[in-house]
């Protein structure tokens, strides 16, 4: 961070106070040089991401708890803590200013795409990323579906995969990140990835070479093993030792342009095992409907499956 951004940073935690009145020192700075006022922009609208807010709740709660060996000197309306919060979370809020690269799949459609700092992104079908690449940091939000990784290394600049249900933090790998049935689903190719639900106070995991878990409503599951070696969706294989019919739907409805729904949900709820091939999910959706005794409607809104 230079010395305008610092600056910068220190104004917008001022702005931040709830007690903080217009400063007239604060408006010559802007108007000395307009980088100032660049930099205070970039840092502002940042700051009202509502992820970096949490961010600085998260530091200035670390910050405030005691401490034995000594106490930081408490300045009113909290403007130290927020002030050390803002630098703290500098590479989120510069990457939060980089306009975002959006990249999406249609229903049965793969893509991969190389992304300007060297990785390589592998999209099923109806996933979308919307990608940003800045100085201290390289993030990407997973909007939906499902996307294989195989991130350049850069130890300056931390690969972060965000979702709603948690976020994945690269440290050197190639992982799946699938979202569905209201979750986040990591599986490590290579290297060491850190999975963490989404909350101010949680758990996280490190996930190795042949590990998966997945994190939902702010919980991490255990870690379960799979075979690495295995073929996946990128080669139109599912291989699970179990899931509900509803997360099996909701995957074949990536690959499919006709859309498969369930009307019953206890049907959604029975769990299925086996090696399905996803090419072809309307044959698929039938061979299951034969295995598991439920019946396939045709309609003009795609396939409806009920008991």
């Amino acid at each position: 961070m230079n010395r305008i951004a610092q600056e910068a940073a220190l104004w917008a935690a001022r702005r931040l106070d709830a007690d903080a009145q217009p400063d007239p020192a604060f408006e010559a700075w802007k108007a000395a040089d307009p980088a100032h006022a660049r930099a205070y922009e970039q840092v502002w609208r940042a700051s009202q991401d509502p992820a970096l807010s949490e961010a600085l709740r998260l530091s200035e709660q670390r910050r405030a708890a005691p401490r034995r060996a000594w106490r930081a000197p408490v300045l009113a309306g909290g403007l130290l803590a927020c002030g050390l919060a803002v630098f703290i979370a500098w590479p989120y809020a510069q990457v939060m200013t980089v306009q975002p690269q959006v990249i999406q799949t249609a229903p049965g459609q793969q893509r991969v795409v190389a992304l300007a700092d060297g990785t390589q992104v592998t999209l099923d079908g109806a996933t979308r990323l919307d990608v940003r690449l800045g100085t201290g940091r390289r993030q990407v939000e997973l909007v939906r579906g499902e996307a294989f990784f195989d991130v350049a290394h850069d130890a300056r600049r931390p690969f972060i995969v965000q979702a709603p249900e948690g976020s994945a933090r690269v440290l050197g790998t190639a992982f799946d990140l699938e979202r569905g049935d209201g979750r986040l689903e990591l599986s490590v190719r290579r290297g060491k990835v850190r999975l963490a639900p989404t909350g101010v106070i949680r758990r996280t995991a490190e996930l190795t070479v042949g590990q998966r878990a997945f994190a939902k409503e702010g919980r991490l599951s255990a870690v379960r093993t799979f075979d690495p070696q295995a073929d996946d969706w990128r080669t139109g294989w599912l291989e699970t030792d179990g899931v509900t019919l509803a997360r099996l739907v909701e995957r074949l409805n990536r690959a499919s342009d006709k859309p498969i729904t369930i009307i019953d949900p206890a049907l959604g709820r029975q769990r299925v095992a086996g090696r399905f091939r996803l090419d072809d999910p309307e044959a698929l959706a039938r061979n299951l409907a034969l295995m598991h005794g439920f019946t396939i409607r045709e309609t003009s809104n795609g396939l409806e499956l009920t008991r």
